[in-house]
């Protein structure tokens, strides 16, 4: 599953989000907005796959015959989910304590998104552990016959889910441990 969750880079986006002490205590993000943000991401998570994974993989497997086909397909479209994209990642930044939603906010999106991209492209290069890029390439393989749309919607959904989860986490062992301080 973690290797699955690794595909794509919104999963990294919404990840910052859980990382924070306020984020258990936060709504949820809008599920269109993960998803969107997971479109987005796909060229973006798929190329840090690629850095990460190309040689590491069989030179006749799935992802050296369908590289360059899968890079177009994910980047097609893509675009068009900035906006909402954007907007989830400026309520994460909200979230954080140190002005980032200000920084960010006031940067125009041809500066914004470079940067995005180049960021989560490169921790995703790194999360990817090299004993997990063939599940990867496996899963890419499993999901390659679905339109792109519904992939993102898949991903954003599990990214949802696991989120949901963290949070659940987080919240049992803040009220754990506010109940031994209490003790």
């Amino acid at each position: 599953m973690k290797a699955f969750k690794t595909l794509t880079s919104a999963a990294l986006l919404f990840g910052i989000a859980a990382a924070t002490p306020a984020a258990a205590q936060e709504p949820e993000l809008d599920p269109q907005a993960v998803s969107a943000a997971t479109r987005y991401g796909l060229p973006i998570a798929y190329d840090g796959f690629r850095s990460a994974c190309r040689d590491l993989l069989p030179a006749d497997g799935f992802f050296a015959r369908n590289e360059e086909r899968l890079a177009i397909k994910f980047a097609e479209g893509a675009e068009g989910s900035w906006p909402e994209a954007k907007a989830a990642l400026m309520q994460i930044a909200s979230k954080e304590a140190d002005g980032a939603d200000a920084i960010l906010s006031g940067m125009p999106d041809e500066a914004l998104k470079p940067f995005v991209d180049s960021l989560f492209q490169n921790m995703l290069a790194q999360e990817i552990k090299p004993e997990n890029c063939g599940d990867i390439e496996r899963g890419l393989e499993l999901l390659d016959p679905m339109p792109v749309e519904n992939i993102a919607e898949l991903l954003g959904f599990i990214i949802e889910l696991d989120n949901r989860a963290e949070r659940k986490k987080r919240a049992a062992a803040l009220e754990q441990q506010s109940g031994n301080q209490s003790e």
